[in-house]
């Protein structure tokens, strides 16, 4: 099996939510408690959305994806950006 431990591989990517949305993505984050570690990127303080930068182990990529989605049916949320990465 594929592992971070093994690995050292990260799943990340980088979505774009409405600014008015973005307590919705954080709330739901949160509450999904170990699943990902997120970031806003700086730059997007100053417009009319967020860009947040997620990250989790990649054994946890399908889950992570799945919620996407699930968050995708609720609010506007766009992937930008995905990636596998090497963790640092």
């Amino acid at each position: 099996m594929h592992t971070y431990k093994t690995s050292k591989e990260l799943y990340y990517c980088r979505l774009r939510v409405p600014k008015d949305e973005a307590y919705f993505v954080y709330f739901t984050f949160e509450s999904n408690d170990g699943l990902c570690f997120y970031s806003t990127f700086d730059d997007s303080l100053k417009g009319q959305f967020r860009d947040i930068d997620v990250k989790c182990s990649i054994e946890s990529e399908s889950d992570l994806k799945n919620l996407i989605k699930r968050l995708q049916t609720e609010i506007r949320l766009d992937v930008l950006e995905e990636q596998i990465i090497r963790d640092s």
